[in-house]
């Protein structure tokens, strides 16, 4: 498991020349996405930027296939970020990002099919604002629900390391443990929460660079 980034991965596969979807891809990464591009090579470019409170970096590669040109996303998010530390994907939100990408570089070259003129591609902006408001809403109260499940912990850790008696709610039923064992579990929970506080922090004081 790869604790500094969590992977996400999509491709398609798209009519147009390899020339036409990298002209189209790398607009819709710099206008639309505003992310930065850079190391663009003739097989493709990296974009960097931020989403949803997270680094990100994608790699993206165009090739040249026998039913047209095929994209292939490799995006790498930040799990340490403004937004707390991403141990899932709550939803689905960045492989629906990868997909709106891919959307919007179809979109592109529809319109340069038809012969329409290019303008610069307009910010992705979400289909329907009131299910954009209720999913924050939703991932908003997921995070809370974290957060507090998490100090629970945190508090009943510190009390089994100084007490021997350590007191967990699990899902299946709460969890007793006593002596030498409850000191061990608590001291490897304050650890590991001791841990994501330093990430957090260290992203909150330095800004992120991502080769």
């Amino acid at each position: 498991m790869d604790f500094k980034y969590k992977h996400f991965h999509q491709q398609r596969v798209f009519s147009g020349s390899r020339e036409e979807v990298f002209e189209r891809a790398r607009a819709v990464f710099m206008e639309s996405v505003g992310w930065a591009v850079a190391n663009e090579t003739s097989e493709g470019f990296t974009a960097s930027g931020t989403s949803f409170g997270h680094a990100g970096i994608a790699n993206i590669h165009i090739r040249p296939t026998g039913g047209g040109t095929s994209v292939d996303v490799e995006l790498r998010m930040e799990r340490a970020g403004f937004s707390g530390f991403m141990l899932f994907d709550v939803g689905g939100y960045y492989n629906i990002q990868i997909r709106k990408w891919l959307d919007a570089i179809q979109a592109s070259l529809h319109q340069q099919e038809m012969g329409q003129a290019l303008p610069n591609a307009p910010p992705l902006q979400p289909r329907n604002k009131i299910t954009a408001c209720a999913f924050n809403g939703c991932l908003a109260l997921i995070i809370i629900s974290f957060g507090i499940y998490f100090l629970v912990t945190f508090i009943g850790a510190v009390i089994g390391l100084t007490t021997g008696n350590l007191f967990l709610i699990g899902r299946n039923g709460n969890i007793n443990v006593h002596g030498i064992t409850a000191r061990v579990i608590s001291a490897l929970i304050l650890l590991f929460g001791g841990w994501i506080v330093w990430r957090i922090m260290k992203k909150t004081r330095k800004p992120s660079i991502i080769q």
